[in-house]
């Protein structure tokens, strides 16, 4: 090739270069003004968020403020939120019993803390006495049997409550075996070792009634339904479950209108509002079904279940999560769901460590939290599985004891434990 032949071909392609640079940086200049993300539209810019991650989304929001408020929208925590742990809020009773209305984004933060197990633990209130105490929790206060009282401390924001109570209720000569707070009524109910139920105002502490020596033993278990609390239901270790109907005159009393022989003692009640039917948990001996069915209108029982169970495979505590479904749990070292249209358990949940599974709590939807028989062990189960998401410990009242957790309460971010000594809060906020 010719010196001039080469010039032309060197000065052709600087040409093509130029005009590619200057195409390059038009077109950076064109994606500068017009392909920015900040300048897509807000709807535009929450479709594309939607497809994030929790992750991805705080990573969006530490950008700039805009992108802050956008990636705090609830539309794109929501579908989260449903999902999480406990603090779904879903569930009425639930969000009866939760001091606030979380937003979408704050369930996701409080759900992933029960995933993790991510709490504080401290003690609320020490006793020297050795007590078998029971729990009720409602949106501000918390109902707590020590002995022959039941207590009620109000909470504080924090999950806690004050070192000062509003009410003590005190009736029965012997400890409080069980007791019960109707949420729609506001009528506390409380059987007792002495043979007795008592029965109060929760809002005002006044006393309603009372019926001593209503069964030849302790009475173990008690629950309310009725218009007004109209009807009181309890079961003794006599092996029998008593349906009382409440005087709602002047004497305000109660009387006898049923009562059914269910062949070993009684350990726990539990009546669905809206059917009717009462969950009796028995001691599961002599060939007794462990889980029965009675129909308060007719005074029958008319469903058996777990009668494959092992002979003593008790239930401690019973709860119906709606009118066809129940939570057990007992000796049988299991919490168990059970379906009322068959009579069969669907799933359970085993105490790894073969233990007794004295109480149970849940947000009747994805959360289980079970309590043991011994060193106040406290389990947290995925409803949607059947492993095991971690266990904690309830720190006793004194170094070295150990305890079983005798009832607990949860909410949404806050659990409560109630030892032989100690009432333990867990806070997961």
């Amino acid at each position: 090739m010719s010196r001039e032949n080469a010039m032309i071909a060197s000065i052709d392609i600087r040409n093509i270069w130029n005009k590619n640079v200057l195409m390059e940086t038009e077109y950076e200049e064109i994606n500068d003004n017009y392909l920015k993300l900040d300048n897509l539209p807000v709807d535009v810019l929450l479709c594309v968020f939607k497809y994030l991650d929790i992750k991805s989304l705080g990573r969006i929001a530490q950008v700039c403020r805009p992108f802050r408020n956008l990636a705090y929208s609830e539309c794109l925590w929501i579908r989260g939120a449903t999902k999480a742990l406990a603090s779904n809020q879903l569930h009425p009773v639930s969000r009866i019993k939760s001091q606030v209305k979380l937003s979408a984004r704050d369930r996701v933060r409080i759900g992933s803390a029960w995933r993790k197990g991510d709490c504080t633990q401290n003690i609320l209130t020490a006793h020297n006495i050795k007590y078998m105490p029971r729990l009720q929790l409602q949106k501000d206060k918390l109902w707590v049997s020590w002995g022959r009282t039941i207590w009620c401390h109000p909470r504080v924001k924090n999950g806690g409550i004050r070192s000062t109570t509003t009410k003590m209720l005190r009736g029965p000569k012997d400890d409080v075996s069980s007791f019960v707070v109707n949420e729609c009524t506001g009528i506390l109910v409380c059987g007792a070792r002495d043979k007795s139920i008592f029965g109060w105002d929760a809002n005002t502490g006044d006393y309603l009634f009372s019926r001593r020596y209503c069964h030849n033993m302790e009475v173990t278990a008690v629950d309310t339904a009725g218009y007004g609390g109209s009807i009181v239901v309890s079961g003794s270790r006599d092996a029998t479950v008593a349906v009382w109907a409440r005087k709602m005159d002047k004497g305000n009393g109660l009387l006898l209108a049923n009562q059914v022989n269910v062949g070993d003692r009684v350990w726990s009640l539990g009546i669905c509002q809206d059917t009717g039917t009462t969950a009796v948990g028995t001691g599961a001996r002599f060939g007794t079904p462990p889980l029965r069915l009675l129909d308060l209108s007719t005074g029958h029982i008319f469903m058996d279940m777990g009668a494959n169970l092992k002979n003593g495979a008790g239930m401690l505590e019973t709860q119906f999560l709606n009118s066809n479904t129940i939570l057990s749990c007992g000796y049988d070292t299991c919490a168990r769901l059970w379906d009322t249209r068959t009579g069969r358990c669907v799933t359970y949940w085993m105490e790894p460590y073969d233990e007794t599974v004295y109480s149970l709590g849940t947000d009747r939807v994805n959360t289980l939290v079970t309590g043991t028989s011994m060193y106040g062990r406290v389990r947290v189960w995925d409803m949607r599985s059947t492993k095991s998401l971690y266990m904690k410990y309830s720190t006793p009242a004194r170094r070295g004891q150990s305890s079983p957790i005798y009832s607990l309460a949860l909410d949404a971010s806050n659990i409560y434990v109630a030892l032989d000594q100690s009432l333990n809060h867990f806070n997961f906020n």
